[in-house]
C-alpha cells in the first residue's frame, strides 16, 4: 500500500489536516489511517510527530512514504526547507501545503508567495477547519501517487 506523510511542526494542523482527508472526525492518538483516492486504490495516511521534535517519528516516515505533505504555518519556515529537501533526496513526492489558511486575512496567499520563491516549488493553501483547499490538495495527491 503506497503511503502519504504529513509532516510539520507541532501544532500545524497535520491531525486535522488527516481527517479532513480522510472525512473522518478527529481521534485521539491515531496515527495513521486509509483512505481512498479516486485512481489508486487505498493509501496508507500517515500523521507524524512534528518534525521539530528530536527523535520524531518523522525520521522513520520519511524513508518510506512516496508522497510528502510538508505543512507550513508562519514565516519562519527554514526548518521546513530543509526537511523539503531531506525528503525530496529521499525519493518523496514533495507537496508544500499552507496549513491553517483560514487564520490568514488572504488566506494564506502572501506567505505562499514567498515560500514559492525561496523553494522554487508551486504551494497549496488549505484551511481543515473550512475546507478550503482540500479537494485540490487530494486531486494533486492523486497526481503524485500517479508519476
Amino acid at each position: 500500500m503506497k503511503q502519504v506523510g504529513i509532516f510539520g511542526k507541532r501544532k500545524s494542523g497535520k491531525s486535522a489536516l488527516m481527517y479532513a482527508l480522510t472525512r473522518q472526525k478527529i481521534i485521539q492518538d491515531a496515527s495513521f489511517s486509509a483512505m481512498e483516492i479516486s485512481g489508486v486504490t487505498k493509501v496508507m495516511l500517515v500523521d507524524t510527530v512534528g518534525v521539530d521534535v528530536e527523535g520524531s517519528t518523522a525520521e522513520k516516515s520519511a524513508q518510506s512514504v512516496e508522497v510528502a505533505l510538508m505543512l507550513i504555518t508562519d514565516d519562519s519556515f527554514e526548518l521546513e526547507l530543509g526537511w523539503i529537501s531531506k525528503l525530496r533526496k529521499g525519493g518523496s513526492s514533495v507537496i508544500v501545503v499552507i496549513s491553517r489558511a483560514d487564520l490568514f486575512a488572504d488566506g494564506g496567499a502572501a506567505l505562499a508567495a514567498a515560500v514559492e520563491e525561496i523553494s522554487g516549488q508551486k504551494v497549496l493553501c488549505v484551511s481543515a477547519e473550512t475546507g478550503a483547499g482540500v479537494a485540490e490538495l487530494d486531486e494533486e495527491i492523486n497526481r503524485r501517487l500517479k508519476e
